[in-house]
């Protein structure tokens, strides 16, 4: 049964089709597809040499999406300590706290999460020593991703001062903030001597990538933003020339096959310029990777619905998503 992916909104079949299409069932497909998937997302970042090294072992494991997947993340945590660490170990520590809290109670919607931080450990809150800082930006202007979430406020008294909730676009990792996509993403500062916050981060931006995760996760929510992000960035990449092969001119950013590419240049350097803000061309790629390869697994997963264990087919007959609903019902009357 071939489900139908735009019940999510016009030219989600498309974004898709962006990173390609996979046959869950086939354990050459899941093989190839995450591994180019993980390529992407190590050369972005900068850790492709440790991936190629984790990933090295595999040809021989049963279970490659899960092997595949942890092998991404074993060589983001080994890369990760070698960076400059970006916090103090006190900012790391209640950073890490609260991302494992995430991590264990916010099973579904992780794509953005937005809590009262003043309900999670040490209230999101760090002590730096001489007074109580919150551990996170408080995202809430304006910015590519939304419109800002000014409320509702903190339940409790914030020991740092927390006014609105803490959100967090756990999907998009390392950009996990609304109005900050300017330059390299602020999650990979999420480290410190004694502790990595930031591989919990990447741990909840794989869970997008896994079927079960997938599954728990309400599209519409991922489908809502990625319409609000290309609603700011289309009418700035379509100001540029699409590129001429053969006739490229050096340092010059062209739309290239749904992404942007600098020729003989730096992405990192390269970027967009609109009322949100500036956009990095790196992170415009990859944020719309990222979305992309959200919609190809959430397909894959349903046309392979049929064949996958009852507790998966159960997560999608009591979804509170219309679309994953209606299409496990359909499997199951299909028997």
């Amino acid at each position: 049964m071939t489900p139908d992916i735009n019940c999510y909104g016009r030219g989600i079949k498309a974004l898709a089709d962006l990173v390609g299409d996979f046959d869950l069932r086939s354990p050459m497909d899941v093989h190839a597809w995450y591994r180019l998937e993980w390529q992407a997302i190590a050369e972005t970042l900068g850790f492709s040499q440790d991936l190629e090294g984790t990933l090295a072992p595999l040809r021989a494991v049963r279970d490659r999406l899960a092997a595949t997947n942890q092998a991404g993340l074993d060589a983001f945590a080994r890369w990760l300590p070698r960076t400059r660490p970006g916090l103090s170990d006190s900012h790391a520590r209640g950073q890490e706290a609260v991302l494992r809290e995430l991590g264990v109670h916010a099973r579904g919607d992780l794509w953005r999460v937005s809590v009262d931080p003043t309900t999670l450990p040490t209230g999101a809150c760090y002590d730096d020593g001489e007074q109580m800082l919150r551990a996170f930006h408080p995202d809430t202007a304006p910015g590519y991703f939304g419109d800002g979430w000014s409320g509702p406020p903190p339940r409790a008294e914030s020991a740092c001062g927390w006014t609105t909730p803490l959100v967090l676009h756990l999907g998009t990792f390392p950009w996990v903030y609304n109005s900050r996509l300017d330059g390299t993403g602020p999650g990979l500062r999420w480290a410190s001597r004694a502790a990595f916050p930031a591989v919990d981060g990447m741990r909840l931006m794989a869970r997008a990538l896994d079927p079960e995760g997938n599954l728990r996760q309400d599209a519409r929510q991922v489908a809502a933003i990625f319409e609000h992000f290309t609603t700011h960035t289309a009418p700035l990449v379509a100001r540029l020339p699409a590129f001429p092969p053969g006739r490229a001119t050096p340092g010059q950013l062209y739309r290239r096959g749904g992404f942007l590419h600098v020729h003989q240049g730096s992405l990192t350097l390269a970027g967009l310029d609109g009322t949100r803000g500036r956009l990095a061309a790196s992170a415009y790629n990859y944020i719309n990777r990222r979305f992309a390869c959200f919609f190809a697994v959430r397909r894959a997963t349903l046309r392979a619905l049929g064949s996958l264990s009852p507790e998966l087919r159960q997560l999608a007959v009591i979804s509170a998503d219309p679309c994953l609903r209606n299409h496990a019902v359909e499997v199951a009357r299909a028997g």
